[in-house]
């Protein structure tokens, strides 16, 4: 099974081959280490070390099953985490494979904390509260539930007003001042399209300077806006906060006036209007799911979880972390926001994640009811 990782922990690489040397026939000579596949039950051990060439002689119980793929990644979890990156390079015989290191790498911390085995029923996550869809700042394909909002936030503001108005999403092939909106998420204010001054001033730090940021040929933009009528003109960015607290400018707010000068105050106004945007686009993208999901594993830092629901299999993978209820038998839920670190598939297809605890719930001696249950777990006495 394919096995993923999306926040990898730290590693030194040891790339002296004396220090490779030292390593492998120290601590991982006739050792047995895994297979960095889930479910993590194969094991290989590893039988000798050819210093000069890099290579180590592995031996698997019932062999390597054949694959198109001839890496091979193995771990040993001593005081701190070892890895071996390495290439097949051919069979030698029943069980007996020769292995090239690639790459060694040593965890830059101990673990902390051991991980205990999950009996069936005992420990479940559940309230799970994700993102329907995964909004980022290059979306190729907006979805619906923004362009929605867009829509009936434009048509509000279009009710009382004779402005061109556009509330849209960031696109590729857009006017450079635009990119320059979404790289910085800065608004731009010219109130005044004939007045040089406009273009040379920025009242806050939240504001762009036409001049210094956008382009400094001022005299063609001042022609260019006096054809068209436009006397005043402004681009507000729609910034969106995932939850990660990620902030992603997701699209704009692009007002030309012919009529009148767009304010400071307006401005304000408008970005008052783009969180309200934001916060419909987030409750509408907000799902808690109330099934069960079996805990497999656990620790002091975090679990391994299974997850079936075929929307979240779907999901989740594409997001860095979400907030969920950890909920042992028979007891009341602990609310808890994890990282994800690694995913696979199993047999089945379901989805298996692996979380770090990002933050834990405020509610006091929440924490060390979740480690008294890991104690008793491990005693066999929950």
């Amino acid at each position: 099974m394919q096995y993923f990782e999306k926040n990898s922990r730290a590693l030194d690489y040891i790339v002296s081959k004396d220090q490779k040397k030292h390593v492998i026939t120290k601590y991982l000579l006739d050792q047995e280490l895994t297979f960095k596949v889930d479910p993590f039950d194969k094991k290989a051990t590893i039988k000798k070390y050819m210093e000069e060439d890099e290579k180590v002689l592995i031996y698997v119980q019932d062999g390597l099953e054949e694959s198109g793929d001839n890496k091979v990644s193995l771990y040993k979890i001593l005081a701190k985490f070892i890895e071996l990156d390495c290439i097949l390079v051919q069979k030698i015989e029943k069980d007996l494979y020769l292995l090239k290191v690639e790459r060694l790498a040593i965890a830059k911390l101990n673990r902390e904390s051991a991980r205990i085995l999950v009996p069936n029923g005992k420990a479940f996550v559940t309230n799970v509260v994700s993102s329907k869809t995964v909004i980022d700042a290059n979306m190729f394909n907006i979805p619906t539930l923004v362009k929605v909002n867009f829509e009936d936030y434009k048509n509000r503001l279009k009710k009382n007003s004779t402005d061109n108005i556009v509330i849209d999403a960031f696109k590729p092939g857009l006017d450079r001042k635009f990119e320059i909106v979404k790289r910085t998420r800065k608004s731009l204010l010219l109130e005044d399209t004939q007045n040089t001054e406009s273009y040379m001033t920025a009242m806050n730090p939240d504001r762009l300077n036409y001049t210094k940021e956008i382009d400094d040929d001022i005299g063609s933009v001042v022609r260019k806006f006096k054809d068209q009528k436009i006397v005043s003109e402004l681009i507000r960015p729609i910034i969106y906060k995932n939850h990660s607290n990620d902030l992603i400018p997701i699209g704009y707010i692009w007002i030309q006036s012919r009529d009148k000068k767009l304010s400071s105050d307006y401005l304000e106004e408008l970005g008052r209007l783009s969180d309200e945007v934001v916060g419909r686009i987030k409750e509408s993208n907000t799902i808690k799911t109330i099934e069960r999901f079996r805990i497999l594993d656990a620790s002091a830092k975090g679990i391994k979880v299974k997850i079936h629901d075929p929307n979240l299999m779907d999901t989740l993978p594409k997001q860095e972390d979400f907030v969920f209820d950890v909920l042992f038998k028979m007891q009341a839920p602990l609310t808890v926001s994890g990282t994800i670190r690694w995913w696979s598939k199993d047999e089945d297809e379901h989805l298996i994640l692996g979380l770090e605890f990002k933050s834990k719930s405020d509610h006091p001696g929440e924490r060390d009811r979740y480690i008294k249950n890991l104690e008793l777990m491990q005693k066999g006495a929950l």
